[in-house]
């Protein structure tokens, strides 16, 4: 299912949005490798999601897996929340519009019922073009138990 809906998405401007992400990541050339494995994401998006570092993290505190926290630790994710706010005042936001926007016009033609499934690909992408940094692409089954441990951590089960 996940490779129709690949194909689908492709056809229906998943290769735009390559483009689109490729020369952002061109465009800021230090960071162009975590870029370009979002542009791939974009490619093909169904069957995997992204996780954040924190839930991450998290999800290693509570299975046991996790080292001590170092410096290095703190100054990553100080600059690349820095990197981030960049991103956002440039490209980012133009990225997450142009989601918006063919979701909308996805849902527009709803009656197609192929583009059923691009609406949520558009959904689950917008955060991704907003924020790129300090995410990691996994299958959706590994997302899935990231999200279902940290969760019942929460509530304690």
């Amino acid at each position: 299912m996940a490779l129709l809906g690949n194909i689908i998405w492709l056809i229906l401007g998943g290769w735009v949005l390559f483009i689109l992400y490729a020369l952002g990541a061109c465009l800021f050339f230090p960071i162009f490798v975590p870029i370009f494995r979002i542009a791939r994401f974009a490619v093909w998006p169904f069957g995997r999601t992204t996780v954040t570092s924190g839930r991450i993290e998290k999800y290693k505190e509570i299975t046991g897996k996790v080292e001590t926290a170092d410096y290095a630790g703190s100054v990553t994710t100080r600059t690349s929340s820095i990197i981030n706010f960049l991103w956002m005042c440039t490209f980012g936001w133009i990225l997450a519009l142009t989601h918006l926007l063919c979701a909308v016009l996805n849902l527009c033609v709803i009656w197609l019922i192929v583009t059923i499934p691009n609406i949520g690909g558009h959904w689950k992408m917008m955060p991704v073009a907003f924020r790129p940094l300090n995410r990691t692409i996994v299958p959706q089954a590994v997302a899935d138990e990231i999200n279902n441990t940290v969760a019942k951590a929460k509530l304690g089960i």
